[in-house]
């Protein structure tokens, strides 16, 4: 019988080791490669911000839709117990002249009540759906919900659906059509974005195809009119960190999001590459409430969007 017992917590040891093992990998990315291939040429990229006709933007505004607190493990990756602090931001890149293209639209205050017990902010919402109402085109840096949604559940949507530009990529995505519970005679009616790698849509913005974390996912260019540039990457990382180190993040996440990890991988050694030889470029993570505070700290980035239309009264 002793022996038996011996034998039995040998075995179950032996699981436990596997299991943390297992746990171990599933929590760490996989590995960034030495080289890639994934293009993000900025002398390519101010040339065709110089090409559409007009003033550059002037400001860069974010405006926090919401904030949570995730398990880091999940988030940032590796074994630990602590939770990361989140933002989920819709940005605006305002024009001299007071129009307005906006980058992104997280949802309204059922889907955060629902999801990492976020804190939303009602003010910033309202002026994220105006602002949607007066741009002169919307974009996505890609097609989930906490980037998407505020556009396609807005009851406004019917007003500014000429204005937004999505891409083929994203329009067909059918997952996040019905995650995003997009009206499908809206949907369907949409003309697509269909471009290679770089798309100038306005002076001083550029759209960068950067597939991976979603068919359909992209970065943004801005580069205003007093020098300073951008790159909003959306979720090609969630953190700075991922891009710094580099590192992706958990194989858990991936495996659960669907992405395409050589893909992702291979933008952030790109990510990381440019970061290092032009320390001036500003990489915007979406998620990352640190740098969005720094950034505003240090006036980088507004942390209101300004020039909306005074509402007319009922």
């Amino acid at each position: 019988m002793a022996r038996f017992f011996k034998i039995a917590a040998a075995v179950m040891a032996g699981m436990i080791v596997i299991a943390l093992v297992i746990v171990a990998f599933l929590l760490q990315g996989p590995p960034i490669p030495d080289h890639s291939d994934y293009q993000l040429d900025l002398a390519t990229l101010r040339k065709l911000g110089d090409q559409p006709p007009g003033a550059k933007p002037e400001h860069l505004n974010a405006a926090a839709i919401a904030e949570a607190y995730p398990r880091a493990a999940l988030f940032l990756g590796g074994i630990r117990f602590d939770r990361h602090h989140v933002v989920f931001p819709s940005y605006q890149v305002l024009y001299p002249d007071g129009s307005m293209i906006i980058v992104d639209a997280p949802p309204g205050a059922a889907f955060w009540s629902a999801r990492m017990g976020g804190q939303f902010n009602a003010a910033n919402f309202e002026a994220e759906q105006q602002a949607l109402e007066q741009a002169r085109a919307i974009v996505i840096t890609h097609e989930h919900a906490d980037h998407l949604g505020g556009i396609a559940q807005s009851s406004g949507l019917s007003s500014f659906a000429g204005h937004l530009m999505l891409t083929r990529e994203q329009r067909d995505d059918d997952k996040s059509r019905k995650a995003n519970k997009f009206p499908e005679d809206v949907r369907s009616g949409l003309h697509p974005l269909d471009y290679d790698h770089y798309y100038p849509l306005a002076p001083g913005v550029v759209l960068i195809k950067a597939p991976g974390h979603t068919p359909g996912s992209q970065i943004v260019y801005v580069h205003l009119a007093n020098g300073a540039e951008y790159l909003l990457i959306g979720d090609v990382a969630w953190d700075m960190e991922q891009v710094s180190t580099p590192k992706c993040r958990p194989r858990l996440a991936e495996m659960g999001m669907g992405e395409n990890g050589k893909q992702v991988t291979s933008e952030l050694r790109t990510l990381h590459d440019l970061a290092a030889a032009n320390p001036d470029v500003h990489i915007v993570v979406s998620h990352d409430a640190k740098q969005l505070a720094d950034y505003e700290q240090a006036g980088l980035i507004g942390s209101h969007f300004d020039g909306l239309a005074a509402k007319a009264s009922p």
